[in-house]
């Protein structure tokens, strides 16, 4: 894994010339693999689309995994940081008053079939390529339009976050090991007593820490399994010693079953 400070992230995002857009809109197709970029913001609106692969995002707020054949909102001027594994994807890149967005807030998006192409159509104009083609001008409108209508649909793919330093760091102790997680491993990492963790905790995030950890590990596992993971090997990477249980909460949390999952995002 790659981990970009905030100074290395920067660096970044002037070399793929990100940190100046222009035009009504633009795309850049997404090479980095195993990458971890630091806080950062866009001036523009920015839509992530995953091909293969599964990415997460941060913002002070809330976590998100964008699993395969969705999409994440990312409003222009809102700090977030992202970890992108072995991913094949677009980011399309929208000038702000192209989008009516009053919320602010980072989003993942149902993508259907339409739109889906759409953006993989748009991959062909990057912001060298775009200024100077009208087509593409009108394109990046006609979509921003759409997609002005496309934020309402958004699957519950997201942890709550917090700025607690306890509760932050008991947080990233469980998303670099959801399968390992315990309670008391989250004890240590916040330093803190049970009763006042799981009060804060719960403050903090609208959830119990049993909830929110359930939560994480699901999407950690839809993770795995868009990048091909076996359902067996998924079952024990995220905590569950039975895979009848996992394939129960898994469908009870995604709508499928995992292999049903695996097979649709993988186009097994």
């Amino acid at each position: 894994m790659r981990i970009l400070n905030k100074a290395e992230t920067e660096d970044a995002l002037r070399e793929l010339a990100l940190d100046a857009p222009k035009g009504a809109g633009f795309a850049f197709n997404n090479c980095a693999r195993n990458t971890f970029y630091d806080w950062h913001r866009h001036d523009y609106h920015q839509l992530i689309y995953a091909i293969t692969g599964a990415t997460q995002l941060e913002t002070h707020d809330a976590r998100f995994l964008l699993p395969p054949q969705r999409a994440a909102w990312i409003p222009a001027g809102v700090s977030h940081r992202t970890l992108i594994s072995e991913i094949e994807g677009v980011s399309l890149y929208f000038e702000p008053g192209s989008v009516s967005d009053p919320t602010g807030r980072v989003r993942i998006l149902a993508s259907p079939p339409f739109m889906r192409e759409m953006i993989v159509y748009a991959s062909r104009w990057p912001l060298e390529l775009s200024l100077s083609d009208r087509v593409a001008q009108s394109y990046f409108q006609t979509l921003a339009l759409l997609i002005g209508d496309w934020l309402d649909k958004e699957p519950p793919l997201w942890l709550p976050r917090s700025d607690h330093p306890s509760i932050a760091r008991a947080m990233d102790y469980a998303v670099f090991r959801p399968g390992a997680a315990s309670l008391a491993g989250a004890l240590v990492a916040a330093g803190l007593s049970e009763r006042t963790f799981r009060r804060v905790f719960l403050r903090e995030t609208s959830l119990t820490w049993q909830s929110w950890l359930a939560r994480l590990r699901m999407m950690a596992a839809m993770g795995h399994l868009a990048e091909g993971a076996r359902v067996t090997d998924v079952a024990g990477e995220v905590g569950f010693s039975s895979l009848s249980a996992f394939a129960k909460t898994f469908t009870q949390f995604t709508g499928e079953t995992p292999t049903q999952f695996r097979t649709r995002v993988r186009g097994d």
